[in-house]
């Protein structure tokens, strides 16, 4: 009977480590209705955090630029604040919009979940494009004179 018993408590015990450790998060742009895990975001994008699978109550989340050269704000906050899960354990809410000086990798997190985002920086290509095709014209320019 004793086995029995200590079984029962190990089992909710179990359990209870496996819905405290439960949820997952994603990050998705525009609003809660487009796709989830959007991992690529342009300056001025919204960055949503959504999740599921949460116990009701109060959750902590931030954004941080990753560390070294990978961000343009290496280990700083950009963004944090609390939000409570109600009982469904589903949530969708704006977490940051992407600013001008932002590049690189972000990270999101909420409680202990986190979720990687990679902010492309504006023009970045078409700046590259056009100082290669002015350079080619100035070239051919001041070669015929």
């Amino acid at each position: 009977m004793k086995k029995i018993i200590v079984s029962m408590l190990i089992f909710v015990f179990m359990l209870s480590v496996v819905s405290a450790t439960s949820g997952s998060i994603w990050t998705t742009r525009e609003s809660c209705d487009t796709p989830q895990n959007e991992n690529h975001y342009d300056i001025g994008e919204d960055v949503w955090i959504k999740g599921e699978n949460f116990d009701e109550g109060d959750y902590d989340w931030n954004i941080t630029g990753q560390p070294g050269q990978a961000s343009c704000d290496p280990k700083e906050i950009v963004a944090n604040g609390s939000y409570t899960v109600d009982g469904t354990g589903a949530f969708c809410f704006k977490a940051y919009t992407v600013e001008n000086d932002d590049c690189g990798e972000y990270k999101a997190s909420f409680d202990k979940r986190q979720d990687n985002y990679h902010v492309v920086p504006e023009f970045g290509f078409f700046v590259g494009m056009l100082t290669i095709l002015s350079a080619t014209v100035v070239f051919f320019v001041v070669r015929k004179e």
